[in-house]
């Protein structure tokens, strides 16, 4: 028989953001919180049943619609600095914080797996003591009550909603445990990792409503080769955009010099011809009326890899520091340079993931793409089509292409300002159209690892 997991919201809200940003509320509850949950709950020799688990198919999730909420503040941080500015903590400061959660229509939400014969009923009753243990899902303001069981007839309650996994593309990217997935959340916890470096693309599995028509392929967003984005954000000065190669180049020997041996062919790219490989980039303020192209933080691009790779990088990214401060020194700069690992942090915006991963149709550059042929004809719409597919993206509609930034703050280089490597070659700035919408990061051309070939995707109606 199918087994079940009811959770009840106790406080009738849902207070979570999603898994890749932080910044949009997940809805409906997602199975690999909840496994997260339970991890979190369970002692050593409770851990057969959760690996148990992990192995069964994703679960159906039953739920009722939810609306949105955001709420705004200033928080005390927890880092200590030298000029603290808060009135009651010494050498604390004042955060501002935004936080996003759900309102559903009914507070009761049902997990059904099809596939629960395989789960003895010890292991049942193991999962279920497990589950009356966890106080709350997301965050702490929302409590919930967890119980499994097993159920001969799996109809949901009156009003709740059903979805269901599929092959191919759905409605909802619904974050699901996976076999292996309790060893990483364990690895993690033991190497002072936060759990959400867990929920790679691995984890990501297409949903949709019971009985729904599915919706037309050309309308889904086409995903990114770039699953993982690491961003770095300066503290202080902020450095022009003229120098993104020069800063780049010294991020990229920093994580190469801090990650553990032998380093993943991914992270320096020798031997993987035609396969993406760890791109470093910097990510300017651009795209709005008064940009300047000052470099609000610098970011790291991690393709599609298994976890044990991902980790080594992410750990070689951040370091050792508790505080996920990084220093950088950039030769030829004087002194060093720190970089602040705030994934939380909603402004600026510039120094969010969700600035650079859209979707959307039209997406602009903001550092020039470096084209990796010389073109034929001189056809560079051509050339820069090619370089675009190279990147792992779909052929555009329409490519716009100029020798001056399209969009407000964009960086302008000049030859000798180009990355070592892609010096001597043509490069452009593009607007480039897609026929569906494309999620980001966008990197394309020659200079895609680099800093250079970094895109910022545009909204019709948006304010430049």
């Amino acid at each position: 028989m199918p087994i079940r997991l009811d959770i009840t919201l106790l406080s009738g809200r849902y207070d979570a953001g999603d898994g890749d940003d932080p910044h949009a509320a997940e809805w409906p509850p997602h199975p690999a919180r909840v496994f997260s949950a339970l991890r979190a709950v369970a002692a050593d020799d409770e851990l057969a049943p959760l690996a148990e688990l992990e192995r069964l198919s994703p679960p159906l999730i039953h739920a009722s619609a939810a609306g949105e909420y955001r709420a705004r503040g200033y928080v005390v941080t927890n880092a200590r600095e030298r000029k603290g500015t808060h009135q009651n903590h010494p050498a604390r400061t004042a955060g501002f914080r935004q936080r996003f959660g759900s309102l559903p229509y009914d507070a009761r939400v049902q997990f059904d797996w099809p596939d629960g014969d395989a789960l003895s009923d010890g292991s049942l009753a193991c999962l279920d003591r497990l589950a009356r243990r966890v106080p709350y899902l997301g965050r702490s303001t929302s409590p919930a009550i967890l119980i499994f069981s097993r159920v001969r007839d799996p109809e949901p309650l009156p009003g709740l909603t059903t979805y269901e996994p599929v092959e191919g593309p759905g409605t909802a990217s619904i974050r699901v445990p996976y076999p292996g997935y309790l060893d990483e959340l364990d690895a993690l916890h033991e190497a002072d990792q936060p759990a959400w470096q867990a929920a790679g693309a691995r984890s990501r599995r297409s949903y949709r409503e019971a009985g729904a028509d599915e919706e037309a392929p050309g309308r889904q967003p086409v995903e990114s080769p770039y699953p993982d984005l690491v961003v770095l954000r300066f503290v202080g000065w902020r450095p022009p955009g003229s120098l993104v190669g020069r800063f780049t180049e010294a991020l990229r020997r920093k994580v190469m010099g801090q990650t553990e041996e032998p380093l993943p062919p991914a992270l320096h790219g020798h031997g993987l011809p035609g396969v993406p490989h760890v791109a470093y980039l910097g990510l300017p303020f651009a795209g709005y009326e008064h940009a300047d192209g000052q470099l609000m933080a610098l970011a790291v691009a991690i393709p599609g890899l298994d976890r044990a790779e991902r980790r080594r990088i992410l750990r070689g990214i951040l370091g050792s520091d508790p505080n996920r401060s990084v220093s950088l020194y950039v030769p030829g700069i004087h002194g060093s340079f720190e970089l602040q690992y705030s994934p939380n942090d909603p402004l600026p915006r510039s120094a969010t993931v969700t600035r650079w991963t859209g979707p959307s149709h039209t997406w602009v550059s903001v550092t020039p793409l470096v084209l990796d042929r010389y073109p034929k004809d001189r056809d560079l719409a051509s050339a820069a089509t090619t370089s675009l597919v190279q990147a792992g993206l779909p052929a555009p509609r329409e490519v716009e292409l100029s020798k001056q930034p399209m969009t407000q703050g964009a960086i302008r280089l000049r030859p000798d300002e180009l990355p070592e490597r892609c010096r001597g070659r043509l490069y452009t700035h593009a607007r480039v159209m897609f026929d569906q919408p494309v999620k980001g990061p966008v990197l394309a051309g020659a200079g895609r690892y680099f800093g250079v070939g970094l895109f910022a995707p545009e909204k019709e109606g948006e304010q430049r």
